[in-house]
């Protein structure tokens, strides 16, 4: 308890910190890129796309792409920061600082990818859905902020655990992990954020989910629970990677000169 009360005095502050020019330019620039390549991509084809093709296009662009590079930006060099800045042995000797900084660091990386996650889904269901667009608003808003929610999670353990090459590991993960692994017919991708919120796409969006039944390389693709159960497990993995990012923050002996000396 007495770590959270620390908490949002490193909120405060960090987020005041993390506001420059240079951060709203990127962000506001995340937030265009999707709607406006979909604008591109219909003005082009020419015509509007079906339901089902629209909401994969969202999907994999705004709380796909886009909120996992928000978060991955702020998130991930989120340790290192402390490491270069030598202000890591003055945390460490503070009593729960370390914990309160790890907290408040993840819920700026949440709050700042939050709205560009938004913005961008909302705008490129506006320009891609013809009809259901009420649906494809709730549905993609609601994948956008539990994308934030999960992948702030996932980047900061990486970067707890290599802080000197973090951001290397979190593009390794990304791709490796979120892009090959997920797209893997095997119980591999029940490891992922992407297996998770392409199945809550599927059942949000009521997409037609014979072809599944009927082939069970689709099945494993798409799973057979409930929305409640994909997001419970959203919410345990993102938990879990938090709790184990403290842990290593707790047991672990990191040495700023060590992280700055090559």
């Amino acid at each position: 308890m007495k770590a959270l009360r620390r908490v949002p005095a490193v909120f405060g502050f960090e987020w005041r910190r993390a506001l420059t020019i240079p951060r709203l330019t990127w962000m506001l620039a995340l937030a265009a890129f999707a709607p406006v390549l979909l604008m591109l991509v219909r003005s082009a084809a020419g015509s509007p796309p079906p339901p089902m093709v629209a909401a994969v296009f969202v999907y994999v662009l705004a709380p796909g792409v886009v909120c996992m590079m928000s978060v991955f930006l702020l998130a991930t060099p989120a340790i290192s920061a402390e490491l270069e800045g030598r202000s890591w042995v003055y945390l460490a000797v503070r009593p729960y600082g370390l914990l309160a900084v790890l907290l408040g660091k993840y819920l700026v990386a949440v709050t700042w990818a939050l709205p560009v996650g938004l913005t961008s889904a909302i705008l490129s269901s506006v320009v891609m859905a013809d009809t259901e667009l009420p649906r494809m608003v709730a549905v993609q808003s609601g994948l956008a902020a539990l994308s934030c929610i999960a992948y702030a999670a996932v980047f900061l353990l990486i970067g707890v655990l290599a802080p000197k090459r973090a951001m290397v590991f979190g593009v390794v993960y990304a791709v490796g992990v979120e892009v090959g692994a997920a797209f893997i017919p095997a119980a591999v991708n029940l490891l992922t954020i992407q297996h998770r919120l392409r199945c809550l796409l599927v059942r949000g969006m009521q997409i037609d989910e014979r072809v599944a039944e009927r082939n069970p390389v689709f099945l494993s693709y798409f799973g057979d629970e409930t929305a409640t159960w994909h997001i419970f497990i959203l919410l345990a993995m993102t938990a879990s990677y938090l709790i184990a990012a403290a842990l290593i923050l707790h047991f672990r002996e990191f040495t700023a000169a060590a992280e700055t000396d090559t």
